[in-house]
């Protein structure tokens, strides 16, 4: 089998049969679903058991006490038939010709470990937009570089990726918010990367997601750090840019609470933030906000 689309969900109900149903849909026909129910307490179970029973083989399900995405993603790996894995969110679309593209990049170069695409995005308004491919390079270190520095971002959704990757790195598991920048970001250190010239997905964005929660944004805002820069994980040539990777995690934290009018902490994580690399002082949109977090004390 070519494809395996896993696809977490927790609570799901309201829009997991439209994630699944833009899979089944699909203009490729070698893959399978794989639905990780993790922990869910409301009407998931039996629209999973619908969907299973209604797909004719092609979609399989597994339930899990509530672990986080990092560990549904890897549960549904364990259980996968697929020799390439695209992770998709509960609440999100694939577009029809998804995977036919995925399948005709793979023809093309088969050394590449990590095909990334573009992607759409929707706000709960209906407003949509479009984002291109990421622009990677033939450097690995300039891949890992360009995007923990936040040259371009990378989204469950629009990329597939061999299933060998498994065996030697995971979603992280001890943190719910970012755990898929850790691991993108130690990929794009490790493997080969091929960018699709193609947009694959809708991502639907809800101001009730995860990476809105700033109490799961500060949690996670150490630990990410000591995961992504794991000296048995990660080359030589990236360790040096711990201080500059912890920095700008300080700084994400610092406009999260800025914005949720939190001034005093703002304050407080901006300094850790410039303490940790000075050079982000130059950063006028930050110091900016951080001025404008005394006065508004």
């Amino acid at each position: 089998m070519l494809f395996s689309v896993i696809i977490p969900t927790h609570n799901g109900s309201r829009f997991l049969e439209r994630a699944v149903r833009s899979v089944l849909s699909q203009t490729f026909a070698d893959f399978e679903v794989i639905i990780v129910d993790d922990g869910s307490t409301d009407a998931t179970s039996q629209i999973i058991e619908r969907l299973v029973g209604q797909a004719a083989g092609k979609v399989h399900s597994l339930h899990q006490e509530n672990r986080g995405p990092g560990a549904a993603r890897n549960r549904g790996v364990q259980v996968c038939s697929g020799r390439y894995l695209l992770f998709l969110d509960d609440d999100d679309e694939l577009l029809p010709d998804a995977l036919a593209l995925f399948a005709r990049a793979i023809e093309k170069d088969s050394q590449a470990y990590f095909l990334w695409a573009g992607h759409y995005s929707q706000d709960e308004a209906g407003r949509l937009k479009k984002h291109d491919r990421p622009p990677f390079s033939a450097e690995n270190l300039a891949n890992f570089l360009g995007y923990i520095r936040g040259g371009f971002s990378l989204s469950q959704g629009e990329g597939v990726m061999r299933r060998e990757i498994f065996g030697r790195l995971h979603y992280p598991e001890t943190i719910r918010n970012n755990e898929d920048v850790v691991f993108f970001a130690q990929i794009l250190a490790l493997y080969p990367c091929r960018a699709v010239d193609a947009h694959v997905v809708t991502i639907h964005k809800r101001k009730a997601s995860c990476r809105h929660n700033i109490a799961s944004i500060e949690a996670s805002c150490d630990p990410i750090v000591d995961l992504l820069f794991d000296p048995r994980i990660l080359p030589a040539p990236m360790l040096p840019y711990r201080a500059e990777f912890q920095a700008s995690r300080y700084l994400g934290l610092f406009r999260a609470f800025y914005y949720a009018g939190r001034f005093r902490e703002a304050r407080q994580v901006y300094a850790q933030a410039i303490a940790t690399h000075p050079r982000y002082l130059g950063r006028w949109s930050y110091l900016r906000k951080y001025l404008r977090a005394w006065l508004d004390f």
